[in-house]
């Protein structure tokens, strides 16, 4: 790594001529279909800089609406003067309306028809996961005319997830090449413009920025300008298997994201997180995790256009712990989760859950069918039950892998040895598949509780065996590791493992339901290396429910949110078109 990519703690990136299409393009193709002489409009938009009619709609003096009337005004009297006659299809609202979307309509085109440069904002999601903010700086304007309002609204709404802050000139009252915009830029990413590097594809707006000790690069080719890029930061922004319609935003961090509280009970509050708008996806965690563990599902089910749901479930995070073991019951959380769902006006959503969340949500499906449109199991496949068979009895009988559930029953035991050192408990859980080896070698599978989940009542604890100090996964952040830690630290550990401890009662809550079948469409995700709940675990699935479809992941461990979330975020996503709109992707 250089030395520059040492300093470099921020990127600007333009819109114009960088996300989107340049703007002179089109003005150039608008001038040349009126057939007006090519160097008119050009030079009508440099005309009078910095206080003419373009400049004050790029600083917010003028609404688009008075910029059309003073617009057409200077294009008159510049006609005027060069003897130029303007044609009567000429406006300055059709040709504005054309800036950003190559002349498409707003109406005509969705998300992933938008001419947005994709492997830009998959640098951007890239740069934010390994430290590096990144801003959006562009020159824009007000629309108040509330024609295209939504589609507008909405892209910047899109564009905003994937950067850590959005400067408009007309929200500023600055505009490019003027170095206020990007001071302003700098102190809200808290970088001095010798920390930053910017992105832009006019020279005329990268001076200013040169000139105040920025890293710059004139964009031409996004590809050639991102490998520039890639040797100023040190990062690999460029993937070849890079999917260009299918770019998903950087996690949600925790203060950038929407909180609330629900009383499910006079006794019991949730604590969630929401964002977006659209058909309610309900997401439960599992063991040990809370609702930070869908951080990587969060924005890309908003941009899809759903409302997301992440829960602390009964016992984690922010919500109430209460203090008895049959408080934890199966129909205790799914009460939790129906009330949640009344008490925010969802009628019906769909609930996807991972790990002990799985289980629920496929119970929530069979016992509540009317309240679900689907269903989605990550790693946890449908077990039915037997209804003359407690499970707990087949598991003394044969642990196996389960062996660590029969350690969790006895109240205080694994309490204590989980809450000795947080940070070491959920280091230890938290390990997943090693890198690929290389040059032929088989895979090496990283140290985790995986391979030693079979004999942890001999070994005396579910720690026992493994390293001391074990490192933090190459999936979680340092932020990460440390908010879990917090997280499990103020809520400690007797609530989550307090749901081992209801067997019995989740085993006769689903007796009168026994012989049903879950119709609504259903996901199973399958990870290759999760070693406790085995892919081949959720065979013969399809005879419960006949609507099911699979996704499995290769390389993956048990923690499939984490680790592979590219992956499970598409093969969630198409599959909720599926459910929602068939034939059509919100994305």
């Amino acid at each position: 790594m250089s030395v520059a990519a040492c300093k470099i703690k921020a990127v600007l990136f333009d819109l114009g001529g960088v996300l989107t299409p340049q703007p002179q393009t089109f003005i150039a193709k608008y001038g040349k279909n009126l057939r007006l002489p090519p160097r008119f409009l050009p030079e009508l938009f440099l005309e009078g800089v910095p206080n003419n009619a373009f400049c004050k709609l790029e600083r917010g003096e003028y609404t688009l609406a008075e910029f059309n009337q003073h617009f057409e005004a200077e294009a008159k009297e510049k006609a005027k003067k060069e003897f130029v006659i303007l044609p009567s299809l000429f406006s300055a609202k059709s040709l504005i309306a054309g800036f950003n979307t190559g002349g498409v309509g707003f109406d005509k085109i969705g998300y992933t028809d938008y001419p947005l440069c994709f492997e830009m904002l998959r640098a951007s999601t890239i740069l934010r996961k390994n430290g590096i903010s990144t801003s959006l700086v562009t020159n824009n304007w007000i629309d108040a005319s509330y024609e295209n309002i939504e589609m507008q609204s909405q892209l910047m709404a899109i564009l905003r997830t994937y950067f850590t802050e959005v400067v408009e000139s007309s929200r500023v009252g600055t505009r490019k090449p003027e170095k206020k915009i990007y001071e302003i830029a700098c102190g809200r990413l808290g970088v001095s413009p010798k920390e930053t590097a910017f992105l832009d594809d006019i020279g005329a707006n990268l001076k200013p920025a040169s000139e105040m000790g920025m890293a710059c690069i004139k964009v031409k080719d996004p590809i050639v300008a991102l490998r520039q890029l890639e040797s100023i930061t040190g990062i690999s922004l460029l993937r070849e298997d890079f999917n260009k319609k299918l770019v998903f935003p950087a996690p949600s961090h925790p203060a950038s994201v929407s909180h609330g509280y629900v009383n499910v009970k006079p006794d019991v509050t949730i604590h969630y997180v929401e964002v977006g708008n659209g058909p309610a996806v309900i997401l439960l965690h599992g063991f040990p995790d809370f609702w930070y563990g869908w951080r990587h599902q969060l924005p890309a089910l908003a941009n899809a256009g759903y409302r997301a749901i992440a829960l602390d479930q009964r016992g984690y995070g922010e919500s109430t712990k209460p203090p008895n073991i049959t408080d934890y019951s199966h129909p205790e959380l799914a009460k939790d989760v129906l009330s949640l769902m009344d008490c925010l006006g969802i009628g019906i959503a769909t609930v996807v859950g991972h790990d002990w969340g799985g289980s629920l949500a496929w119970n929530l499906a069979l016992k509540y069918p009317n309240r679900f449109r689907a269903v989605c199991g990550v790693n946890t496949p449908f077990f039915p039950i037997n209804p003359s068979r407690n499970p707990l009895v087949s598991m003394y009988e044969n642990p196996g892998v389960f062996d660590y559930q029969l350690y969790f029953q006895q109240p205080g035991i694994a309490e204590k040895e989980l809450e000795n050192d947080v940070e070491q408990t959920i280091s230890c859980f938290y390990q997943g598949v090693a890198p690929q080896s290389t040059k032929g070698k088989a895979p090496v599978e990283s140290s985790s509780l995986a391979g030693g989940t079979h004999n942890v009542r001999e070994r005396g604890g579910i720690l026992v065996g493994l390293p001391t100090k074990m490192p933090r996964s190459c999936f979680m952040t340092e932020f990460d590791l440390e908010y879990y830690v917090k997280s499990f630290v103020n809520s400690g550990f007797r609530g989550p493992l307090n749901w081992y401890r209801n067997y019995d009662a989740n085993w006769r809550f689903l007796v009168p339901v026994a012989h049903r079948k879950i119709m609504m469409p259903a996901l199973m995700v399958t990870a290759s290396h999760d070693l406790v709940l085995k892919p081949e675990y959720s065979y013969g699935m399809e005879k419960i429910i006949p609507n099911l479809q699979r996704l499995h992941i290769d390389r993956c461990s048990h923690w499939t949110l984490h680790e592979k979330p590219y992956e499970f975020n598409r093969g969630l996503i198409d599959w909720l078109e599926t459910v929602y709109s068939p034939g059509k992707s919100k994305l």
